[in-house]
């Protein structure tokens, strides 16, 4: 704010292991959007460094960035965010352009991984032909199309209601009992209870961090 700087995040550690199911809590301001794009590689930090899979991407420049995003990491936002142009299969197929791969492959691959979300019998039906949960199902394939070691969820059940939340939040259970680490950013407390662990977030430090099991496999690896 023009010459002023405004701290975020506040020299917070997290680790966050491999098939992990992590929900992100906090009111508003409290910095957990800010550690979702982080996480998410949207943002870079301003200090420190963010160890994932291995590599230090807080220095990475942006082409690097981008290709990091596209590979390891599957997107699921509130708004759902698909083209109204295009059809389901069309959609989640659209990582698949940045990769470069042919058009009848993305066409299978759009398939195979809407028929994992239950929507094989839409794949050829646009946005506004699809109700806001079939939609939300779409976004969620088209996260999961590069096979991405994590899905980064931003409140994924914000615009949709009880009964199809439910249904959207049983495929985020599939996905992360298939071995997927799922990060989850919610203000919803029910929401919230389907994760495994909870890390609450306030003035841009983490107020606590529980986990309902306290097993983690001893072969877990850090992000």
């Amino acid at each position: 704010m023009g010459n002023q700087a405004i701290p975020v995040l506040k020299g917070i550690n997290l680790d966050i292991f491999k098939n992990e199911y992590v929900a992100l809590m906090g009111p508003s301001g409290s910095g957990k959007s800010t550690l979702m794009n982080i996480l998410g590689c949207l943002d870079s930090p301003t200090a420190g460094s963010y160890i994932l899979n291995s590599k230090d991407v807080s220095k990475m420049p942006d082409n690097d960035l981008a290709e990091v995003r596209n590979k390891d990491i599957g997107f699921v936002f509130q708004q759902f965010n698909l083209l109204p142009r295009l059809n389901a299969a069309e959609n989640v197929a659209l990582p698949l352009v940045y990769a470069g791969i042919p058009k009848k492959e993305r066409i299978e691959r759009a398939m195979e991984v809407l028929a994992k979300v239950g929507l094989a019998e839409r794949s050829h039906h646009k946005p506004n032909e699809m109700s806001g949960g079939q939609i939300q199902r779409v976004a969620i394939a088209r996260a999961l199309i590069n096979n991405p070691a994590i899905i980064l969820a931003d409140e994924p059940t914000g615009n949709l209601d009880s009964k199809t939340s439910v249904e959207v939040m049983d495929i985020f259970d599939k996905i992360q009992q298939a071995g997927n680490t799922v990060i989850l950013v919610t203000h919803e407390e029910d929401i919230a209870k389907y994760a495994k662990r909870i890390v609450r977030l306030r003035d841009g430090v983490i107020e606590s961090d529980t986990t309902k099991s306290t097993h983690l496999a001893s072969e877990a690896v850090p992000l």
